[in-house]
């Protein structure tokens, strides 16, 4: 069976595709997708509000090989796409753009039925086994069928949330042509640490400023809410740093919790004084419990050498200035990143070398690499979508204008 355009997967980057290669005029399109049905990611993002871009946005946002400025640019924003699907969007505080129900499935019901109005077909439980450069155009063959087409985009997204469909199995089909790939690694995902540090803490919830630092020196930084669990650090802001950890040199790098950031390390060494002189008495765990949880306490005690049930008032004050000193900058080793379950994105994929301006593969003519596939990350807000979503349009639009020409 031939089609001008086959899209290999169909989630956000393949729908949006869909939809543009079809308003542009392309007919004969067919989604090959191997979940049971379409976009089932798509409905578990955002905790099921769908988080779908953010704004502002540019290139400075991400990070890879790809070169993402020209497609960030053309594709504009996302609110008025989807608004063209009959969509409204409503965007929060911090600039993340959601549908403005709230719900994803919002969003996945605008792509497909636009993708029903335009006669595009969606073949689920159609798992790709090998593309095939022809002589003109390509063969995609599944397990039960052989099709041919035109040009091909490649959107069967990478390693991240495999229980969703997404393995990086499908990779495999890329290797075989020859197309080099960066390795994937997880991103936006916990972040692995010392478990005899982490036990103690596990379900505490604490605001930091949040270092990552690489042979202790700091790389970057970010706020926000850190959760504790038996094995890793999470957290939003957390996961905005787990890709700059290469996970062959794990030992290279340390987290660095500021539990104070509003205030001078000075400032927090007059206020552990305050609450010495008013706690006289007590015991240092007890002081600290006045800033942090005592699980932590005990940690930042621990970690300055000095017991938890010693009385406050034998601190001395070099001891004040240690405890400020590690309320300022209490490290954590990183022992690697967490697994693909845990993961809301792959770091690595298609080689941006690899790829023309409109995501085309230079050495395989009709061939394009669209969304988690490329090699290309960014952080929480919903910049991961917007890629996808932008990717897919850029080069559906490109097909359309060689479309077009023949």
């Amino acid at each position: 069976m031939h089609h001008r355009l086959i899209i290999i997967g169909g989630g956000a980057s393949g729908l949006a595709a869909a939809v543009t290669a079809a308003s542009y005029g392309v007919n004969g399109i067919a989604i090959l997708e191997k979940q049971s049905r379409t976009g089932k990611k798509i409905l578990a993002t955002g905790n099921g509000r769908c988080n779908l871009s953010h704004t502002p946005i540019s290139a400075s946002d991400y990070s890879g090989s790809v070169s993402t400025a020209e497609i960030l640019a053309g594709f504009g924003d996302a609110s008025g796409f989807f608004e063209s699907l009959g969509l409204c969007c409503r965007t929060d505080e911090q600039g993340r753009v959601y549908p403005y129900s709230m719900t994803a499935a919002a969003v996945l019901d605008a792509l497909r039925g636009a993708c029903a109005g335009y006669g595009v077909e969606e073949l689920c439980d159609a798992c790709v086994t090998a593309v095939t450069p022809m002589k003109k155009g390509w063969r995609v063959c599944t397990e039960d069928a052989e099709y041919t087409a035109d040009a091909v985009i490649f959107a069967a997204g990478g390693y991240a949330a495999p229980q969703l469909g997404t393995d990086g199995s499908a990779w495999e089909l890329l290797r075989r042509l020859g197309i080099p790939l960066a390795p994937p690694k997880p991103v936006l995902c916990p972040v692995r640490s010392d478990a005899g540090m982490l036990r103690p803490l596990k379900g505490l919830r604490v605001r930091a400023r949040v270092t990552m630092l690489c042979q202790e020196k700091p790389i970057r930084e970010a706020s926000g809410e850190v959760q504790f669990t038996e094995t890793a650090l999470s957290g939003i802001c957390l996961f905005d740093l787990a890709g700059l950890v290469d996970p062959k040199k794990c030992g290279d790098f340390r987290i660095s919790l500021n539990l104070c950031p509003h205030q001078s390390e000075g400032g927090t060494a007059a206020m552990l004084y305050a609450f010495q002189a008013v706690r006289y008495g007590a015991d240092s765990e007890m002081m600290l419990s006045g800033i942090v949880q005592k699980p932590l306490a005990r940690l930042i005690l621990k970690e300055c050498g000095i017991r938890a049930n010693t009385p406050c008032e034998q601190l001395d004050g070099r001891n004040i200035m240690e405890l400020a000193g590690k309320l300022h900058d209490l490290q954590f080793p990183v022992t690697g990143l967490a697994d693909w379950k845990q993961a809301q994105a792959t770091a690595g994929g298609v080689k941006g070398s690899a790829l023309d301006e409109h995501l085309q593969v230079k050495q395989h003519p009709n061939l394009y690499i669209i969304g988690e596939a490329a090699d290309v990350h960014s952080l929480c807000g919903g910049y991961h979508l917007h890629w996808c979503w932008a990717s897919g349009a850029w080069a559906a639009k490109d097909i359309a204008e060689r479309s077009a020409q023949t």
